[in-house]
């Protein structure tokens, strides 16, 4: 995946930075309607933690087909259920995936709060899994706001936890955002 769009400019002077492509869209949407439907069972049985469960999926897979418009709304009842439940785990997805949702909306500032407050949960409730996908989100939003210093800051901490996590494809995507920021 290339940090730029089409014409060859840097993806964050056309408003996004390095956003994720599905390879495959079709089984993405398909991946909506299962979803869809596992949530009504659940809402029906009355089990709030499949329900929870549910809308999260949905909400991140929205917001990765491009209908953020469509997760925002979700992911934020998915919210008030986390909450309820205090299901910090959960809050801290939610919280990833509504911010992510909130940026493609252009609400930049209101996502980098979401991020932040994922982040101080993350410490908090040492419930790290999410965090470096929370700072890598985190560093394109700030690219996406010109705060490059403050994306590089991001960037490289995230690259730090992947690196001792072991993931190649998540190692390079960081590796990459970063060799980005001298585009810019």
């Amino acid at each position: 995946m290339s940090g730029a769009n089409a014409g060859g400019r840097p993806a964050a002077m056309t408003g996004t930075f390095r956003r994720h492509v599905p390879a495959d869209m079709r089984e993405l949407v398909a991946g909506i309607e299962r979803q869809r439907i596992l949530l009504a069972q659940a809402r029906a049985l009355g089990d709030q933690a499949a329900e929870l469960e549910c809308m999260t999926a949905i909400g991140h897979q929205l917001f990765m087909s491009g209908r953020e418009s469509e997760a925002a709304p979700l992911l934020d009842e998915a919210l008030e259920l986390a909450r309820r439940r205090a299901d910090r785990k959960a809050e801290i997805e939610v919280l990833l995936g509504l911010g992510t949702a909130r940026q493609y909306l252009g609400e930049r500032k209101l996502a980098q709060l979401l991020f932040g407050e994922a982040l101080m949960l993350c410490a908090e409730t040492g419930l790290r899994e999410q965090e470096h996908f929370l700072l890598h989100h985190r560093g394109r939003c700030f690219v996406e706001q010109g705060e490059i210093a403050k994306a590089r800051a991001a960037f490289e901490n995230a690259l730090a936890i992947r690196k001792a996590l072991g993931n190649q494809r998540f190692i390079d995507s960081t590796q990459a955002a970063l060799d980005d920021l001298e585009a810019l």
